[in-house]
């Protein structure tokens, strides 16, 4: 089918070279083995060992320089998913109360079941520790998701406009959240709220491209703002002609862009690829930074497969984008499943308390909870769900971890505006001392007072007594509460995921 001068060619004595060494075949060799037997090239990658899952897993948790745009895929769209269903009779009544309360273990899901059909309209960032300019609505560290539905869609033509609206634009230097504003003719100016207005300005479709508008975000807590970026202040004034898209782009030139993009050095790329090996306890996924230099000079894959995605994910690359690089169209190896004896898939999620009555609980029920959540986020991020541990911060992070707070009309701190749940480390319990950081430095905490409400918001722990601070322009005063007896503290806010709308921005 390829020719045996081909880096697809299958040799007679594979089964002997796969049974003499733990050496797996190499990317070329995998797809010609999807094409013969007609079966998935990530399930193929599986059997030898190699979980596509980890580009997306890993790419979220790299500590990002510059804004990414992460690759959102579920590669392995038969795996079990654990799944919840409501509690019977049980609706949100209090403004804030454990999501535990609301929804219990259902039976689990396919992936597939809980993906959106057809193509989604939605792409995934991490936004980067020197993308400040929507600081503080979107904070560095944070992941957000970009409505591209509203990519059309300019900004305001007013000049020096109040248009709210952060978008994820685009550039020759890389990517960058921030409100834009017109100075007409197709021209705009990043508009902040940190830095001034950039002089000059960009055209739209040849300096700028508008990828979307940022709908909600994954915000860690506290936050260190640190100094002030330079990067979307300075380099986009370059005027440099924005790049060609991935799909037309040879492997050398995919790798040295999304390097530069992600900010990184050979040496720091070297770093990141060392902590994968670590995370995976695989020594082949750590790549020297000679040899790293050595990928942008050469037009084929590495014979590794460790090191393609150690590539993937350090300069947040998506999979397909990098087979295109080399020539192979992974839709085209996208085809029939793998029968299931094959594949060390894991086993379905055990299901604890189930009622047998009724096993789905009330997931059916049009206005439970549960699916009018659903159908206001419209889709689950599933690319995310096994890195939640280290993204909150929580250790065998659960249900049990999440508060719902989208009952709160007036939160008494900015980032909860519209906010719908925090994560919570009930370790901590002592209000750490914020006497001399800024507001937006401070840790959130929850606490439960005496009636039985939780509030949520910043605190301090003062001679025996709870003491709340809001944010200045909140109507709520601050309040003390004798620890212990008026008000207990829950544990320390992590996470926070909230919908980010005009209304909600500063």
């Amino acid at each position: 089918m390829f020719g045996q001068a081909s880096p697809f060619y299958l040799p007679p004595n594979l089964y002997h070279r796969l049974a003499a060494s733990a050496v797996a075949p190499g990317i070329y060799q995998l797809f010609a083995l999807s094409r013969i037997t007609n079966y998935r090239l990530s399930e193929w990658l599986a059997v030898f060992g190699f979980d596509l899952d980890i580009i997306p897993q890993l790419q979220a948790l790299v500590e990002r320089r510059r804004t990414v745009v992460l690759d959102s895929s579920v590669y392995d769209r038969d795996r079990w998913i654990a799944w919840f269903a409501d509690r019977p009779g049980v609706a949100p009544a209090a403004a804030i109360a454990p999501l535990g309360q609301l929804v219990a273990r259902a039976r689990p899901k396919r992936a597939r079941e809980l993906l959106a059909r057809g193509k989604t309209d939605f792409l995934y960032a991490k936004v980067g520790r020197e993308d400040l300019l929507a600081f503080p609505d979107v904070a560095p560290g944070s992941i957000v998701r970009i409505d591209t539905r509203q990519a059309k869609e300019s900004p305001s033509p007013a000049k020096n406009s109040s248009d709210k609206r952060i978008f994820l634009v685009e550039r020759d230097a890389g990517f960058a959240c921030s409100s834009l504003a017109s100075l007409g003719n197709g021209r705009v100016v990043f508009r902040s709220p940190q830095l001034p207005f950039a002089e000059g300005g960009f055209s739209l479709g040849k300096d700028l491209r508008i990828l979307g508008v940022v709908d909600a975000q994954i915000l860690p807590v506290p936050q260190r703002d640190g100094a002030l970026a330079h990067f979307a202040g300075r380099a986009a004034q370059k005027g440099a002609r924005l790049a060609r898209n991935s799909t037309e782009m040879n492997l050398k030139q995919l790798i040295r862009r999304s390097r530069i993009r992600a900010g990184f050095s050979f040496r720091d790329a070297s770093k990141t690829t060392r902590w994968i090996a670590q995370k995976l306890r695989d020594p082949l996924y750590f790549t020297a930074a000679s040899t790293l230099s050595d990928s942008e000079t050469l037009s084929s894959a590495p014979r590794h497969m460790q090191k393609i995605l150690s590539l993937c994910i350090a300069y947040a690359i998506g999979f397909a984008d990098f087979l295109d690089a080399i020539g192979l169209d992974f839709e085209e190896a996208e085809t029939e499943p793998m029968p299931e004896e094959f594949i060390l898939r894991e086993s379905p999620p055990a299901s604890h308390k189930l009622d047998l009555a009724n096993p789905e609980g009330n997931y059916g029920k049009q206005n439970g909870f549960l699916n009018l959540l659903l159908k206001r986020w419209e889709e689950v991020p599933l690319f995310l769900r096994r890195s939640l541990g280290e993204l909150t911060r929580v250790p065998k992070f659960s249900v049990s971890d999440m508060f719902w707070i989208g009952g709160d009309p007036s939160p008494i701190h900015p980032w909860l505006m519209d906010a719908e749940f925090v994560a919570i480390n009930r370790r901590v319990r002592k209000p750490a001392a914020a006497r001399g950081a800024s507001f937006w430095e401070r840790p959130l905490y929850l606490f439960l007072t005496r009636d039985g409400r939780y509030v949520c918001g910043n605190c301090t722990l003062e001679r025996g007594f709870v003491a709340v601070h809001p944010y200045p322009d909140r109507p709520f005063s601050p309040r003390q509460f004798k620890n212990g007896i008026e008000a207990e503290i829950v544990g320390e806010v992590t996470t926070i995921l909230r919908r980010l709308s005009p209304s909600s921005q500063s």
